[in-house]
């Protein structure tokens, strides 16, 4: 199993900092192609609804992301001390009447359901934990160091 931590905040360099950081953990682990485009999707938007709807205050909060790689599923875990909310919960969008069009907003959730294997969600105590899996094929050779290292950042 290979890991890595990183706490973040809430703010668009939290976003773009977790980006660059499954971004860099795929390619150490020859991870490419849909998979990784999949859950860059999917993140964005996990922490996207994270950063904007899981504070009232509207301050700076921090929350903690974990990327982990075992048995070709790679497994993201997002920790916050946000509002209790469950993503899964959220209703599929409305369909357009005849000859309608959509309206915009509403299918982010959706999306994440359609693009991810796993979508779990548990409230643990004060803390939110979201888990997104999504199965890959790992290149077992560009991975460098021990493989059960985690790191931290």
């Amino acid at each position: 199993m290979r890991s890595i931590e990183l706490m973040v905040h809430n703010d668009a360099t939290g976003s773009a900092r977790v980006r660059e950081t499954l971004d860099h953990f795929a390619a150490e682990h020859g991870i490419d192609g849909k998979p990784l485009i999949q859950l860059q999707v999917v993140l964005d938007e996990i922490i996207s609804n994270i950063s904007k709807y899981g504070w009232s205050d509207g301050g700076v909060h921090e929350f903690r992301v974990r990327i982990t790689l075992a048995d070709n599923v790679l497994a993201i875990e997002i920790t916050d001390d946000g509002q209790p909310y469950d993503p899964r919960s959220a209703p599929p969008p409305p369909s357009p009447g005849p000859g309608g069009r959509r309206r915009p907003g509403g299918v982010g959730l959706h999306l994440v359901r359609q693009l991810v294997d796993g979508f779990d969600y548990k409230r643990v105590g004060r803390h939110n934990h979201v888990t997104l899996t999504k199965r890959c094929v790992a290149d077992a050779g560009a991975a460098t160091g021990n493989p059960d290292e985690e790191r931290r950042t």
